[in-house]
């Protein structure tokens, strides 16, 4: 008899879609407490493994990865929005993909975008400095979407999308909040449905594929002198193949790195200041740091091993908040884990948010402490995924993180509003639920 891994108590019919759908960041946390490092779920007819240990996910991810695939459930709700693309391809069309987009990440690519994340921010800085003066809130999670759409837009795709930042804010939200919904889901309606939410995202999907066709439009007519990712997508060939990618598969990546490329970086930046708020002693550290390393001078590449406590504070909260907070697999053939049977075609979640509160290699995991990461061999630490499909935009992510935040730190004091409470909101990432203001005194 094949061993099943232990189950949560679950409803007959539906399992844990109702955990899943009111509270799935504790419905996790309480499955890995009381039942261990793996763990059954139900969602009606479906079965997913919760796999929280590294040797585990290193099985799936790294070891075993051949038996395991992104034709899941989080997956086919992700294509509703970009489609087949380097967050949900397979096999050989992801391999190709990755291979055409990996140079516009290499250390030389980052080292010219360090000047525009600097300009971008101290713009952004400007403008707080007005508000400051009169006393208003900054609404942080709000402003560092607007930032970091700015610096994907100059960066990666060579235009200015300051005017277009609102309005993508406001899509992109209602794009992951609807997909999730259709994760939440046993039965999804269809979407051709005029239902008052397809409608909605319908509506928010048309509003950043106008600006994704007039950016391509833009550069098919008038190419930049320096090549960008656009570029990059248009012209680029495949190594191996020689093969380049069509029209459509260029619409659907320009709109995976619009969502990947801003979306989860705001999040952690958000957190981070979130965090940075109530640890006052520690922000004043990043501070100082950035101003011994840099001076007034604008931040270099050769600056940034030397930023190291913004670095610590970064990671500490991708530790706590990470912004990709669950991973899923499809399982291909029947296969083992742990001494459970996983079988075929069952889904297989991987949860950063649960992992980084394991009790076993965390001490105090729920106590914000940036010195954990003065050393750096934490194998249960996994913000940016592991194996092939780590995350692409890694090193851009650590260098925005530590421009952007000692900037910030550097010219104000930040204050939380009393009384004001920063919960997590799961969706395709992990938002800051109602956002997040906090008040600004000048240094």
């Amino acid at each position: 008899m094949k061993n099943l891994a232990p189950s949560p108590p679950a409803n007959f019919l539906t399992g844990h879609l109702n955990g899943l759908r009111k509270d799935v960041l504790g419905l996790m946390l309480a499955g890995t407490r009381d039942h261990g490092d793996i763990v059954r779920y139900r969602i009606g007819p479906l079965t997913i493994h919760l796999v929280n240990h590294p040797d585990h996910i290193s099985h799936v991810l790294v070891k075993n990865r051949q038996n395991y695939d992104k034709q899941s459930r989080s997956s086919a709700a992700l294509r509703l929005i970009c489609g087949e693309s380097l967050l949900t391809a397979n096999g050989p069309s992801w391999k190709k993909r990755r291979r055409i987009i990996q140079p516009m990440f290499h250390r030389e690519a980052i080292e010219g975008f360090l000047e525009t994340i600097t300009k971008c921010t101290n713009s952004m800085l400007d403008d707080w400095s007005e508000k400051a003066s009169k006393g208003e809130p900054i609404e942080v999670a709000s402003e560092m979407m607007k930032l970091t759409f700015r610096i994907v837009g100059l960066c990666l795709f060579g235009t200015e999308l300051a005017r277009e930042a609102e309005t993508v804010e406001d899509a992109m939200h209602t794009l992951v909040s609807h997909t999730y919904s259709q994760y939440q889901s046993i039965i999804s309606l269809p979407a051709f449905l005029p239902t008052p939410a397809n409608l909605r995202f319908k509506k928010a999907l048309a509003e950043v594929d106008e600006i994704v066709a007039a950016l391509i439009t833009s550069h098919r007519g008038n190419p930049p002198a320096v090549p960008d990712l656009l570029t990059m997508l248009l012209e680029g060939k495949d190594a191996e193949t020689n093969e380049q990618l069509s029209d459509q598969d260029v619409r659907n990546e320009a709109i995976a790195f619009l969502l990947a490329g801003h979306e989860t970086t705001a999040n952690s930046l958000a957190w981070s200041l979130h965090l940075l708020s109530t640890h006052p002693e520690t922000a004043d550290e990043v501070a100082t740091e950035f101003i011994q390393t840099c001076g007034t001078a604008p931040p270099t590449m050769a600056d940034l091993p030397a930023l190291r406590k913004a670095l610590q504070v970064f990671e500490e909260s991708n530790r706590l908040y990470p912004p990709i907070w669950a991973m899923e697999r499809r399982a291909i053939t029947d296969d083992e884990i742990g001494g459970y049977h996983i079988p075929k075609g069952s889904g297989v979640i991987i949860s950063p948010y649960t992992l980084h509160r394991h009790p076993d290699f965390w001490q105090d995991p729920e106590t914000f402490d940036p010195t954990r990461f003065e050393t750096h061999d934490h194998p249960a630490y996994l913000p940016f995924g592991a194996g092939q499909r780590f995350c692409i935009g890694k090193e851009f992510a650590l260098a925005e993180a530590r421009i952007i935040l000692p900037s910030i730190l550097q010219r104000f004091k930040i204050h939380p509003l009393p009384g004001q409470l920063a919960e997590p909101e799961p969706a395709i990432t992990l938002r800051i639920k109602n956002g997040l203001k906090i008040h600004l005194t000048p240094r």
